[in-house]
């Protein structure tokens, strides 16, 4: 960059000597163009309040050879550097939780909890399933067929609903995202999202930790699925092995009629 002209008002002021003028004469670049002259307290003045830059701007005066950084001047900025110092970090991060207090605080979880999930798709389940089995022998006169059907279809579909929306939210109860209900269609993989809806607290995907309760519901929900497979090898074995037996055969169709009806097997009736 070229240096400056003086201007000649400058050259012909007569309240300073030459000499003395260019001695605190100094101009400064702002985008490669030269400003000035202005003196060296304002040039401090402009720097301590932040509109020079000690690395972007040029500064010069009579008696450089060149442009120099601004931050390169002694005792221009403050501590006299050439680079602007590093900014701090305005962001503290909050110190981690414990786990304790992550299981503590259950009811501050969003969504739903470990009892409302369990009450809506086990409990209510099991009391509507009781209700249109049982309910209509405890009528007075049988309702209608065609009425009965269809106050069965809805409350299949308000269970269904129910069963949705509280699996969904169980599932940011415990801090997962709510994609892994898709894992209920998935074999193997909807055991393992079954156990922790079922089982595990809230904010279990966080603090990876049981407490009392869910140790005793993984107990039950293990134990129940490892009954469930005992009873499927046993009933194979069965049908393998006394498949052909009479007494067999008609256990087995009164099994059948009992499931299609919706009522308990009684073996022997």
């Amino acid at each position: 960059m070229k240096q400056p002209r003086i201007d000649k008002a400058t050259e012909t002021d007569t309240s300073l000597g030459m000499g003395e003028l260019l001695q605190d004469a100094w101009f400064y670049s702002r985008e490669g163009e030269p400003l000035g002259p202005v003196s060296l307290a304002e040039l401090r003045a402009m720097a301590m309040a932040g509109t020079l830059n000690p690395r972007r701007d040029l500064v010069w005066t009579p008696g450089m050879a060149e442009w120099r950084a601004a931050g390169e001047i002694a005792d221009l900025f403050e501590h006299g550097v050439s680079e602007a110092p590093p900014l701090a970090n305005p962001y503290t991060p909050p110190p981690l939780e414990s786990v304790t207090s992550l299981m503590r605080r259950e009811d501050s979880w969003p969504g739903a909890s470990r009892r409302a999930y369990l009450c809506a798709c086990l409990l209510l389940p099991a009391l509507a399933y009781a209700a249109l089995i049982y309910g209509p022998g405890l009528l007075t006169s049988p309702p209608d067929p065609a009425q009965f059907d269809k106050i069965t279809c809805a409350a299949a579909l308000a269970l269904c609903l129910i069963g949705l929306y509280y699996g969904l939210q169980r599932l940011a109860n415990l801090g997962m995202s709510r994609w892994w209900y898709l894992g209920h269609g998935v074999p193997i993989l909807n055991l393992w999202v079954g156990y922790r809806c079922f089982a595990c607290p809230a904010g279990y995907a966080y603090h990876k930790k049981l407490d009392g309760a869910g140790i005793a519901l993984a107990i039950c929900y293990w134990l129940l699925l490892l009954l469930i497979l005992l009873g499927l090898v046993a009933l194979g074995v069965i049908l393998t092995r006394y498949g052909d037996d009479a007494q067999v055969t008609e256990w087995l169709r009164s099994l059948r009629e009992a499931v299609e009806q919706g009522l308990p097997a009684v073996p022997g009736h």
